[in-house]
């Protein structure tokens, strides 16, 4: 079955910052051991025969050990789930039993998912069959995840700031000007990858317009050949908007020629020209 573009962006943001899967067991109430660093490993975790199980984002945790090398303290599997899926409730034991028994250290494994209720129903107990053998997923639905105000903590834990304005970003304009703002603090091209990531996830809501239209303002710095395509897709649903507001019939073939240029020079003058004509052949006089 194909990954979905959002499940991919789910597991980069916590590829791309594993602490983050730290700090969201914390607040689930889990005793994270202290720790020198946190790295990606392997998502293998193996399985005689043809199936093959891999879990979504796989971190380890680790510290100074008896002889004061950097010991394997703890294992994270991050699993993002979008729809309710049965067959879950017999794998991911199974993905926590092949870390724990391939690093012989604790494991924990924190699930991920972008709807609430798709979290709510994850978050049952998954019993083994063996007496007392129970697994109890961690669970982190929109309600668990911080609505990041402060552009500081977006420049600092910019995957935090996505993962926020995935969540909330429909509904607070704040979230949203925090992560167009705190962004400026990273790279370009970065910044550029993240602001991607968030239009994916609030794609076809009101969040994704808002923070559109905050990338159309002067104070917007990211250059890139995505962000200058945002920005003509803006600029042609605004000639499409007037001429619908005018009453000016837009056939298909029209409605294409204009929403796929990327010239902005083109749609400025067709955003003049729509104010005025009162026939759409009128728009591509020159």
């Amino acid at each position: 079955m194909a990954i979905s573009a959002e499940h991919q962006i789910y597991a980069e943001l916590f590829a791309d910052a594993p602490d983050t899967a730290v700090d969201f067991l914390r607040g689930l109430g889990v005793d994270v051991p202290d720790y020198d660093r946190s790295e990606v490993t392997s998502c293998d975790l193996g399985h005689v025969g043809p199936v093959e199980r891999r879990s979504d984002v796989a971190i380890m945790l680790r510290g100074p050990g008896p002889a004061d090398s950097p010991d394997k303290l703890m294992g994270i599997i991050v699993e993002v789930q979008r729809d309710e899926k049965e067959r879950k409730r017999f794998t991911w034991p199974e993905y926590v039993a092949a870390l724990r028994s391939r690093h012989e250290c604790p494991v924990a494994l924190l699930t991920v998912c972008p709807g609430q209720a798709v979290a709510d129903w994850y978050a049952e107990p998954i019993r083994l069959g063996h007496p007392g053998f129970v697994l109890r997923p961690l669970v982190v639905g929109p309600s668990g995840i911080p609505a990041v105000t402060d552009p500081e903590e977006v420049g600092r834990r910019p995957s935090l700031g996505v993962l926020s304005a995935a969540a909330h970003g429909g509904q607070d304009m704040d979230v949203l000007k925090a992560l167009h703002t705190g962004l400026d603090a990273i790279d370009r091209e970065r910044a550029a990858k993240y602001i991607g990531f968030t239009l994916n996830l609030l794609a076809k809501t009101e969040g994704q317009a808002a923070l559109e239209e905050l990338m159309m303002t002067d104070t917007y710095e990211y250059s890139s050949a995505w962000t200058e395509s945002l920005k003509a897709e803006g600029e042609a649903r605004a000639v499409l908007r007037v001429l619908s507001k005018r009453g000016i019939d837009v056939p298909e073939k029209a409605r294409r020629r204009i929403s796929g240029c990327r010239d902005h020079d083109q749609l400025d003058a067709w955003l003049d020209r729509s104010v005025t004509i009162t026939h759409i052949d009128q728009l591509f006089d020159e």
